[in-house]
């Protein structure tokens, strides 16, 4: 029976050791690479499929770096100077670019949950205590999301938590070396996140018993702060340099000064207009910290106060209350009602203040009740492996995402060409995609890619087939490409992708086929039906006999007896309000003019089906009136 006591003593001299000084730095490293470990296991390796609020500039960030490029407002010539430089290393080493610019956040990732181990035990938070409050954090889902994607936030957090380390040392050391240091993280940080600045008042506040030394060394000091904004002349420079990604017009006066100087405020704040609407607010804000972090430990936090005001440190108190209010107040006016890409600027430090007072909590509890140190280790260690099992999948459903791929395939499924084309996709996921599989894994070969603001009438006039997704003109209707080129016509390429020509097309390769007069002034000019994985596709070559005073929608129909007896023997449908996916409506159609679709329906090949039946109706005075059916049968395999 004494041996517990003797085992007790071990472990709290363990403990007391770990703890030292000596050991911060292990810790500190510790804490970095378990959280680099959680990165990696979610890490986005290839281009980004996601449309997730976390992934919103996440494929222009793959395609800017690797091309030394340049990126959207405000610029972030720091975090793409560096990530270039590193993702042209990694190159070298055979890694792909998309994977090269998520090590990049992952990287930074692992450095600010190293600093928050750093800046705990400044606050006098033993340091083991301060590496699992680290790992929790950075298992939150903001964090671990933007350290497992090509993001800027985690560099932002980097550069947050070294200057509010820095500024704690500087508070307690006074060493030139640390007040110089603090100046060139801190305003690094505003220059590459505008949101940084709100750490200003705390950081002036822990400093300020020193402002006679500050003073002092004001010429270095400004020295180091205007290093900041000279780093955006990158940005004009690889605009000057040819660089093939630059955002905006840095190389010219006027675009300079808007990526400089553009914070976005105008049009990402919102002030609620009642007391009712700034509780609604908080209450979704409440709810979207709780997504990250538990909202009990939210709460509890609270608590890390009191051993600062106890200490009697309360400018440390201080400077930590300001910093939350002010960076609740940010998230309550960044509003969009969910989360996005300029909420996390507001809400990432939020996350990391919260673990330095949840790990003051713990470093008093520790300090007041030494035996229960081991307790509080295991139940942190607990704590972290659930927040990875609760967030990893759906961090995992971001990161693998393949909505990129499945677009890619649609894509590559027309190349190579069989003559000069074109292919337009939006700005955004879809254009990224593309463009970053031609340039970087060999696709696409022999395909013109280009963004909406192209000049599609010269395109056109230069003999190139001019293609896009068939969901653009969810965005870009038939009556968009209409003012671009006059008059606008559609045929499908592919499947899920529509050809636009200026003209009609009166001459078309008619592939052999069923023809069939539907009676309606449209004749079905040839039709094949041919088996895909797991599904039939029909291609239907329409012709105008006489051009439609209406519009007539399409009836394709998967049977398993033709005719059908009853609703029971339509085992499948691939209707549409109109052709081409439904985008052309029949009454746009001009005399002579051929328009090639295609319809994919699902089917299982179990031999139930017989045939595919496909003609033309419309509803009048609620009935539906029916063209001529085609019918083709559906082979066995």
């Amino acid at each position: 029976m004494r041996s517990s006591p003797q085992k007790g003593s071990a472990l709290t001299a363990l403990f007391a050791t770990a703890g030292s000084n000596t050991w911060v730095g292990a810790w500190a490293a510790l804490a970095a690479l378990a959280a680099l470990a959680c990165f990696l296991s979610t890490l986005q390796w290839g281009i980004n499929g996601s449309s997730s609020p976390y992934a919103t500039d996440v494929g222009e960030i793959q395609n800017a770096l690797p091309r030394w490029g340049t990126i959207h407002f405000t610029g972030y010539p720091q975090y793409t100077f560096l990530g270039s430089l590193w993702v042209t290393g990694l190159r070298f080493l055979g890694i792909e670019p998309a994977a090269g610019a998520s090590l990049f956040s992952a990287g930074w990732g692992a450095v600010a949950a190293g600093l928050l181990v750093l800046a705990a035990h400044e606050l006098g938070v033993p340091a083991w205590s301060a590496a699992l409050w680290a790992l929790i954090v950075s298992l939150s889902t903001s964090v671990w999301v933007d350290a497992s994607v090509a993001e800027v936030h985690t560099m932002s957090m980097a550069l947050a938590m070294a200057s509010v380390w820095l500024a704690l040392r500087y508070a307690r050391s006074g060493r030139r070396a640390d007040l110089l240091w603090l100046v060139a993280a801190f305003t690094q940080g505003v220059a590459h996140q505008r949101a940084l600045v709100f750490l200003a008042p705390a950081l002036g506040l822990l400093v300020y018993p020193r402002w006679q030394e500050i003073w002092r060394a004001r010429r270095a000091l400004l020295g180091i702060a205007l290093w900041a904004p000279l780093t955006y002349l990158y940005l004009p420079l690889r605009q000057w340099m040819g660089a093939d990604w630059t955002f905006g017009a840095p190389g010219t006066w006027r675009g300079f000064w808007a990526m400089l100087l553009d914070t976005k405020a105008e049009r990402i704040l919102d002030v609620p207009g009642s007391l009712g609407a700034w509780w609604g607010r908080l209450l979704v804000i409440a709810r979207l910290l709780h997504e990250d972090l538990p909202l009990p430990l939210l709460g509890f936090s609270f608590a890390g106060f009191a051993p600062l005001l106890r200490q009697g440190r309360r400018r440390e108190a201080a400077a930590l209350a300001i910093t939350a209010g002010l960076h609740l107040l940010l998230c309550l006016l960044i509003w969009e009602g969910r989360v996005s890409d300029a909420l996390l600027a507001a809400k990432l430090p939020l996350l990391y203040l919260i673990g330095l007072l949840l790990a003051l909590c713990t470093g008093a509890l520790v300090r007041r009740w030494p035996q229960v140190r081991l307790l509080v280790a295991s139940s942190l260690g607990l704590l972290a492996l659930w927040l990875g099992l609760k967030h990893g999948p759906s961090v995992l459903a971001i990161t693998r995402d393949a909505s990129a791929e499945k677009v890619i395939a649609q894509v590559e499924s027309i190349t190579p060409p069989d003559a000069p084309t074109t292919f337009m996709a939006l700005w955004g996921h879809d254009y990224w995609a593309l463009t970053y599989a031609q340039a970087y894994r060999g696709q696409l070969r022999g395909l013109n890619l280009v963004d909406h603001n192209a000049d599609f009438s010269a395109i056109l006039a230069r003999g190139d087939r001019l293609l896009t997704l068939s969901k653009t003109f969810y965005e870009r209707p038939l009556d968009w490409w209409a003012r671009q080129l006059g008059s606008a016509h559609l045929s499908i390429a592919a499947p899920d992708i529509v050809e636009i020509a200026r003209a009609p097309v009166k001459a078309f390769g008619i592939p052999p086929g069923a023809v069939l007069d539907l009676g309606n002034g449209i004749e079905i000019a040839s039709a094949n039906l041919r088996a895909a994985a797991d599904t039939l596709v029909l291609t239907v070559y329409w012709r105008v006999l006489a051009p439609p005073s209406r519009d007539y929608s399409i009836a394709v129909h998967l049977l398993a007896h033709d005719p059908p007896r009853g609703a029971e023997d339509i085992l499948a449908q691939a209707d549409r309000a109109h052709p081409v996916d439904g985008w052309y409506p029949t009454s746009r159609w001009s005399l002579g003019e051929i328009v090639r679709d295609v319809y994919t329906v699902p089917y299982a090949f179990d031999g139930r089906a017989v045939a595919v039946r496909v003609g033309m109706y419309r509803v009048e005075n609620g009935e539906f009136r029916n063209s001529a059916w085609l019918v083709l049968p559906v082979e066995t395999r």
